[in-house]
């Protein structure tokens, strides 16, 4: 009887065991976490001011919030300028143009102007029309916070007119400045059918001077942005969505280990075998934290399960983790990106519609989800917003909870920027409370 009850005993432990490790690794059911937006977005410029603006960029530098976006002027032209606000979204200060008053800047699709920025330094880069046809792809920096810019230089070193677009800028941790793009100068020798390559220059002198143009792949989908992050051991990650046979369109990361000289040969982030004969214009973004490289992305897979994807390496891109749905129900979803706070909250917004209302047809509004270290995604909070279509909503963390969210809308005097400001409730917030 002592042995039986022994094993017996052995065997429930077993069991327990077993048991534990099984929860460990089912996926845990997504959190409702309790962010509260003020109820009306407020609009960046006034209905009486000349300009307009439209896919704007938010960043936060201590106490400031700042806004990249394309104004429209009097003029007829589109010029990137920097709105800054010291009241904390209350109102913002008039922009101070960037680009040049007699360019235009080319800003549609993901096809928009996007920046860096590291201390007091500013970087910006934007695509702009060539006089002799085509276009280039500009730069401008500002070393005194985005108060002043230096007069813009170009980045492409191409000798034939062709498009150059779908840009991402991003400092390395040394300070080094890169530049990656959809670049359309090898269609007629290298580049696939219905395929861009994807170039890359960087800056070793704050943007000084940039560096020779380097191709780090021929084939990639052509207007699906690709994207930049840095890894702890020196890495380049850069991000494309790939045209595989078959036209199945994924997402792929190639690593540099040379400081972008050569890269390695890219990794799939996932199979999501999304087949389709055309560019979706939804290209993914990447953040690095601590020593995991997460990436976002949408894909409609094969049908059944389409949506916003999470996935992270932590080996240096050399694998990924199954990708999380973190769109959850929400519809007609697209165009992801990060935002990590300076006290480590790491958040994502995207677009879609609502599943409930208007039987999936409603207007399309921005969503926010919290990325967790533990592996595991909150559910969707809807921004709120003024029932009308939003499009390519930004994001910017702030520390304590506070985030801000800002994306383009049409009126009745053309495309405008609106923002909403957010916070989180914490579950033990009250009893801190003085």
């Amino acid at each position: 009887m002592r042995i039986k009850r022994i094993v017996f005993t052995l065997l429930m432990v077993i069991l327990g065991a077993s048991a534990v490790t099984s929860q460990q690794k089912s996926p845990r059911t997504p959190q409702n976490i309790p962010y509260k937006f003020e109820t009306e977005p407020r609009a960046i410029l006034s209905q009486g001011n000349e300009l307009t603006a439209k896919h704007p960029k938010l960043f936060l530098r201590i106490a400031t919030l700042n806004m990249l976006a394309v104004y429209k002027t009097q003029s007829g032209n589109s010029q990137l300028g920097l709105a800054v606000s010291n009241d904390g979204g209350d109102s913002f200060e008039p922009p101070v143009m960037i680009s040049e008053a007699n360019a235009n800047v080319h800003s549609h699709g993901e096809n928009s102007p996007n920046f860096a920025v590291k201390g007091i330094e500013f970087y910006t880069i934007w695509e702009q029309s060539r006089e002799e046809g085509g276009t280039d792809l500009m730069f401008a920096r500002s070393l005194k916070f985005g108060r002043k810019f230096d007069k813009p230089l170009r980045l492409t070193d191409k000798t034939l007119p062709s498009t150059n677009g779908f840009s991402h800028l991003a400092v390395a941790p040394n300070g080094d400045i890169y530049a990656v793009w959809l670049d359309g100068r090898d269609t007629r020798t290298t580049t696939a059918p219905g395929t861009l390559a994807v170039y890359m220059t960087k800056s070793t002198d704050k943007g000084a001077t940039f560096g020779k143009n380097i191709q780090v792949t021929p084939s990639a989908c052509p207007c699906c942005r690709p994207s930049l992050a840095f890894g702890t051991g020196g890495e380049v990650f850069v991000s494309w969505r790939h045209v595989f046979a078959d036209n199945i369109r994924d997402i792929v990361v190639a690593a540099s280990l040379d400081n972008g000289a050569s890269f390695n040969k890219p990794v799939r982030a996932a199979v999501d075998n999304w087949q389709i004969s055309g560019c979706p214009d939804t290209g993914a973004m990447m953040q690095m934290k601590g020593s995991r490289l997460y990436i976002t992305w949408h894909s409609e897979g094969e049908g059944t399960n389409a949506g916003i994807r999470v996935a992270w390496s932590d080996d240096g891109g050399k694998t990924f983790a199954k990708p999380l749905l973190a769109s959850g129900k929400v519809l007609d979803t697209n165009h992801p990106a990060f935002s990590l706070s300076e006290d480590g909250r790491m958040l994502a917004v995207f677009q879609g519609r609502d599943a409930a209302e208007k039987e999936g047809w409603g207007a399309v509004r921005a969503y926010v989800v919290e990325v967790n270290d533990n592996g595991t995604i909150s559910q969707p909070v809807a921004v709120t917003g003024n029932k009308k279509s939003v499009l390519y909503p930004t994001i910017a963390a702030g520390t304590v909870g506070r985030v801000f969210v800002a994306w383009t809308e049409s009126t009745e005097k053309g495309a405008n920027v609106f923002l909403s400001r957010g916070r989180r409730e914490f579950p033990d917030q009250e009893s801190k409370r003085p």
